[in-house]
């Protein structure tokens, strides 16, 4: 490390910590130091893995085209050259989707999977608009595409100028490719074949990404929901503790781990919501 060769090309990746296995996915346009945060804090008892898919951060383009598809496959060879027999994989924003697509396509290898702000398919128009918007200019005007990406996801300067860097390093057709993915990719309908726990975590500010939540969480077979309290859409760079606290606990819960303690009723993990406490306090609102 920190490149392996996995599926064909290289892949930048870094793996550290000892315990279960992370895996964690990022979202077109930026790469895998989007998790920082969440992987120095989780490396204290996981072993987490990040990687820069093809094109994007410091990994090469490679020759093929980049799919959903594709990027669940990469996934699963990456566990494969890393000696991982399974892993929890965490999807962040449209990261979710490949980690949707490797559970149901590679079962065997994953213990379940974390839905940070993630969507199974993209619906809504606002955000059709910024994804297509953003594979159109990937080409033409690079810096429209990273730089409200970076901004968007940073909680300092320090913080946008890797991610704004990381950003500008990735390979114009690759990121058009990704999210192109991203805009025809669709699982909602099979969301019922998934067999593995899956923990979403949404930002209580962030409305569209809550209906994407509220959606799988009826579709899939087991969910569990968690708001948290004054957090938007960028999860792992804006609310990385509360993120992390709710993750570790669990993970936890599903390992039989000491930790599990503290998820019983979310005891000890403030600005953490139910997701259906929290709606019933929104509608108790709206109401007075």
């Amino acid at each position: 490390m920190p490149f392996l060769h996995v599926n064909g090309t290289d892949l930048h990746c870094h793996a550290m910590g000892e315990g279960p296995a992370v895996v964690m996915v990022h979202p077109p346009f930026i790469g895998s130091s989007v998790f920082n945060y969440v992987k120095h804090d989780l490396a204290r008892d996981h072993r987490v893995v990040v990687f820069d898919i093809r094109g994007h951060g410091h990994s090469p383009a490679g020759d093929a085209a980049v799919t959903i598809p594709l990027i669940a496959e990469d996934i699963r060879q990456l566990l494969d050259r890393l000696d991982i027999e399974s892993a929890y994989a965490c999807g962040y924003s449209c990261g979710a989707m490949p980690v949707l697509e490797a559970l149901l396509s590679a079962p065997d290898r994953f213990r379940g999977a974390v839905l940070l702000s993630g969507a199974s398919e993209l619906t809504d128009r606002r955000s059709r608009m910024q994804m297509r918007a953003g594979a159109m200019l990937s080409n033409l005007a690079r810096e429209a595409v990273v730089v409200p990406v970076a901004l968007g996801n940073a909680d300092s300067r320090t913080t946008f100028g890797v991610l704004h860097e990381e950003g500008r390093n990735g390979d114009a057709r690759c990121c058009r490719e990704y999210a192109d993915s991203c805009l025809r990719y669709s699982c909602s309908d099979r969301l019922s074949r998934i067999d593995h726990p899956v923990l979403l975590l949404s930002g209580a500010e962030d409305e569209t990404g809550c209906a994407y939540a509220r959606d799988m969480h009826g579709r899939l077979r087991e969910s569990e929901w968690y708001k948290i309290r004054g957090a938007g859409h960028h999860l792992p760079t804006k609310a990385p503790d509360q993120t992390c606290s709710v993750i570790r606990a669990w993970i936890a819960k599903l390992e039989g781990r000491d930790e599990a303690s503290a998820f019983a009723g979310m005891d000890g993990l403030a600005g953490v919501l139910m997701a259906d406490e929290a709606d019933a306090a929104a509608h108790e609102r709206e109401r007075g």
